[in-house]
């Protein structure tokens, strides 16, 4: 009997950690964000879930050419795809006499979304002692993205910037960017009269990934991405990936570049 009981138990061990590991799988899954016919949207009302996790990431050092471009963190990483259509613009830009790029950053977690938030909302914080958190939280969410509602998410956005300038408007890069970008599948993701459609202040140096074909549709409409899948889809799920945003509560502080 004691016997009969040791194996059952074995058994019901065996069959418990088989469906942990099976669930664990699934929770990592990845998603292949460039697998549909249109470009997928993560924003403020359709954020990504806590898992979620793009397919094919790569180093940006293992693909960028470093005589073209400063990768502000070895550890910053892209979608293939993504990587490789950024490597092939920057190589143009070169032709073009226009180098001294910066990546600042590209794929970004959700733990490290909420790391830049916090960051965001202690610093308006320590500049305004007499302030909330829940006033700060208001404050910071104009400029940054809740945890799950970042483009970095996807793996296919990139901050772009002048290596050593003060700032990114009105360089040559920003300009040449500006004018050439789409060609090489990039769309200037947030720009200025767009901000009631998007969600967030115009940022000249954000640019997604979305393939030539879409891009140069959106730049010839003068669309942003929302208004370019409204008009050539009126159903939704065929481009989003919608998930759930949890409570933000007190995270760990961590240097990371202000940015959605």
């Amino acid at each position: 009997m004691k016997k009969n009981s040791l194996l059952l138990c074995l058994l019901l061990a065996l069959v418990l950690s088989a469906f942990s590991a099976c669930a664990a799988r699934a929770e990592a899954a990845e998603t292949d964000v460039l697998s549909g016919s249109l470009p997928l949207l993560v924003n403020k009302d359709y954020p990504v879930d806590e898992s979620f996790l793009p397919a094919d990431l790569v180093l940006l050092t293992d693909v960028l050419d470093t005589s073209l471009v400063r990768v502000r963190n070895k550890g910053i990483m892209a979608v293939r795809t993504a990587a490789e259509a950024l490597e092939v613009m920057l190589e143009a830009a070169a032709k073009d006499g226009v180098k001294n790029w910066q990546i600042n950053t590209a794929f970004r977690s959700i733990s490290e979304q909420k790391n830049l938030l916090e960051n965001k909302i202690k610093s308006y914080r320590k500049s305004n002692p007499s302030w909330s958190r829940s006033k700060a939280l208001s404050a910071a969410l104009r400029t940054v993205a809740e945890p799950g509602c970042s483009e970095h998410h996807l793996g296919l956005a990139f901050d772009i910037t002048a290596k050593g300038a003060s700032a990114f408007k009105g360089t040559k890069q920003c300009k040449w960017l500006h004018l050439h970008c789409w060609d090489y599948g990039f769309i200037v993701r947030y720009q200025q009269g767009k901000e009631e459609i998007t969600g967030f202040s115009a940022e000249e140096w954000h640019i997604r990934y979305v393939g030539p074909e879409h891009a140069r549709l959106i730049r010839d409409n003068n669309y942003c991405l929302e208004e370019y899948l409204a008009s050539v889809e009126p159903d939704p799920d065929s481009f989003l990936v919608v998930g759930e945003i949890e409570e933000i509560g007190e995270i760990p502080l961590e240097d990371f570049p202000v940015t959605q």
